[in-house]
């Protein structure tokens, strides 16, 4: 019985001792007999159990009694559909973590690949934490209106090429270097300043763009440290 359905016996035992099948005559030498409508009656309830029906369920749908089946049914497809979105979602989130676009937002492959061209690991991971920060703190509107700012200023080889020469900052670099850097930066950063700051509004104690000011500060030699402030001091 167990191996004609694809059941194991100690299925088969569980649903006699719930009530689901009846418990057979036996033979003289004690095994159990069941016949061929016990088998049929086997193969619906695993296929009602595959679907999801509860086990409590399935004599209303065996013996097909009352209104009570259609209330069960439309639950269940409540169910399974709401376990088909979170799936779905999920298959979107490993999606995106499989791509090169391992970004919190749609849309913004584009301008970050513009954005980070050649710039060092260190600069492209903080930008990834930034926008993970971004992510949560913002709303979807702001968001988009974020990327808006972020397409435009890929539009510009400016910005890419500001970064790599961020990046190449180090011992090396004079005050000279950098303070010239950094003149050229707020230079740059001035036309998109005002609405970055209307995006970064105040949330909770401190504004997302001191926040993201301190995160700045804690992947940065002392060069580029020197070379922030200045920034700061330009477009205060």
């Amino acid at each position: 019985m167990a191996d004609l359905a694809g059941v194991t016996p100690r299925t088969l035992r569980h649903y006699r001792q719930i009530g689901l099948l009846r418990e057979p005559p036996r033979d003289r030498n004690g095994y159990r007999r069941y016949g061929v409508a016990d088998l049929v009656r086997l193969l619906r309830i695993k296929g009602l159990a595959a679907a999801g029906i509860a086990l409590s369920d399935i004599p209303s749908f065996l013996e097909g009694r009352g209104a009570g089946v259609g209330d069960v049914l439309d639950t269940l497809d409540r169910q399974l559909a709401d376990q088909i979105a979170r799936l779905e979602e999920q298959r979107r989130l490993v999606a995106r973590l499989k791509s090169d676009a391992d970004l919190p937002g749609a849309g913004l492959s584009q301008p970050f690949n513009a954005l980070t061209e050649g710039r060092s690991e260190a600069a492209i991971e903080a930008w990834r934490e930034q926008l993970t920060l971004f992510a949560q703190l913002l709303s979807q509107e702001d968001l988009a209106r974020l990327y808006a700012i972020y397409e435009r200023m890929a539009e510009s080889a400016a910005f890419a090429e500001l970064g790599k020469r961020f990046d190449a900052l180090g011992p090396q670099s004079g005050d000279d270097e950098i303070a010239a850097l950094a003149k050229e930066y707020s230079h740059h950063f001035e036309a998109v300043l005002p609405e970055f700051r209307d995006v970064f509004r105040v949330h909770r104690k401190a504004t997302l763009f001191e926040l993201i000011n301190a995160h700045a500060l804690t992947s940065v030699n002392d060069s580029q440290r020197k070379m922030l402030a200045a920034v700061a001091s330009y477009i205060a």
